[in-house]
């Protein structure tokens, strides 16, 4: 899977005092907040396109704005459920954005703000426009609290279409969509690492196979949590980061799907410690040559090749499922992705229904029709392979690698997953 780094979650080591922080959500209105005129977030972007972009030649200096223009606007989403740290989300009648703050708390979701932008940069990260570094205390004045926070609902399509200047064009907006999923590789699975800390990316996809990036802080409370299973909606804030969009969840209650259908096997290599996490064991039947796990431009996989020491290994290496019960299961199936380079004898991918520990070839495996890479390092989806026939209280699937001493090709396997149907 692929790894997109985001604003929200990349001041991890600052986030180590979150819990230190004191969040003051019955802040009172604060006054004496200057004021010579208002200002839209429509303008705000408009101001970001013509500095930043339509300057000639470019400027070497952040924009900042140098005049006690005011920007009101409704929070539409806060830090309370530690998904988002020193930063809330904000919109008006024109559009969403980000907020940078110079501490943690004080603001909550359904408060009506006035910020005084004199001397407030306006700058971006990842192509996330954002009014930075504001001190609360000095630059807003609460209006009101309680205000309804409504999201807009998009498609999927709309989520990932660009507006003026490159940017998403709902950025920074509180949105919801319907009829998504979790990729079969993310279904059951935790939000983020909440032992390590680490923000994790978890895809949504709808029925036409979109998808976008729900990616969420190992700090946030419910970073444990298990991803659903099943079909329905999602309410986040919207953002991007080079390009690409992503949600970040204000709330795991607001992540609204059944929790049918999860996969019996669903492993995606990202944030594991090793090949063999999650129940699965790798067997060394010749040689030494091991699965490992590798990475490249951003995407995480499981690695082969007998390739080492300036040769070839003899070798055969099997890399186990753990058992699976498909027993009750309508239609089971297998879904991965494979890619491999070079000459050398072809990937094998198998079944077994009496296979317990060591050596596998002392079991009955047999071979599963899986469209594999026709190399040049290109990555193709197995297809839906059925896995009906081979029902049994202890299931396994198995991908076998062999190298010679004169050849072997380098293969490459992602987004392992068993579902029910």
């Amino acid at each position: 899977m692929k790894k997109i780094y985001s604003i929200a979650f990349g001041l991890l080591l600052g986030s180590l005092f979150m819990s230190s922080c004191k969040k003051k959500f019955d802040l009172p209105p604060m006054k004496d907040i200057p004021v010579s005129g208002y200002i839209t977030i429509d303008s705000i972007y408009k101001k970001f396109i013509d500095y930043y972009q339509n300057s000639m030649p470019s400027p070497t200096k952040l924009f900042r704005f140098n005049t006690d223009v005011n920007l009101e606007c409704l929070v539409t989403a806060d830090e309370t459920s530690g998904n988002i740290y020193k930063t809330v989300y904000v919109q008006d009648a024109t559009g969403g954005l980000t907020i940078k703050l110079l501490n943690s708390g004080g603001l909550a979701a359904g408060d009506k703000i006035r910020i005084n932008l004199n001397g407030i940069a306006l700058d971006n990260y990842g192509n996330t426009v954002q009014l930075d570094s504001i001190d609360i205390y000095d630059h807003v004045a609460k209006i009101s609290s309680g205000n309804i926070v409504t999201p807009i609902k998009l498609t999927m399509n709309q989520a990932q279409s660009t507006g003026a200047g490159s940017f998403l064009q709902y950025q920074s907006r509180l949105i919801t969509l319907d009829s998504v999923e979790f990729i079969g590789v993310n279904k059951g699975v935790v939000y983020a690492d909440a032992v390590g800390k680490y923000a994790l990316d978890r895809f949504i996809t709808n029925a036409a196979g979109n998808a976008i990036d729900v990616r969420t802080s190992g700090y946030s409370k419910f970073a444990g949590y298990l991803t659903p299973c099943g079909k329905g909606s999602i309410t986040a804030i919207l953002t991007e980061y080079n390009g690409t969009p992503q949600l970040t969840i204000r709330d795991v209650k607001e992540v609204k799907m059944t929790n049918d259908g999860c996969p019996y096997v669903a492993k995606g290599f990202d944030g594991e410690p090793s090949v063999l996490y999650g129940g699965w064991s790798m067997e060394n039947v010749i040689g030494t040559t091991k699965w490992t796990i590798d990475e490249y431009s951003g995407q995480i996989y499981g690695y082969i090749s007998n390739y080492a020491n300036s040769s070839n290994q003899l070798c055969e290496t099997w890399l186990i499922s753990p058992s699976m019960n498909l027993i009750g299961a309508p239609s089971p199936k297998l879904t991965f992705q494979s890619a491999f380079n070079y000459s050398g004898p072809a990937l094998q991918v198998l079944v077994s229904t009496n296979y317990n520990s060591g050596n596998p070839n002392l079991a009955t495996w047999t071979p599963l029709p899986a469209t594999l890479s026709g190399g040049s390092w290109n990555w193709v989806p197995s297809g839906n392979v059925s896995l009906t026939s081979y029902i049994s209280s202890n299931t396994r699937i198995a991908f076998k690698y062999s190298g010679t001493a004169t050849s072997g090709s380098t293969w490459e396997i992602d987004d392992i997953v068993v579902l029910p149907q």
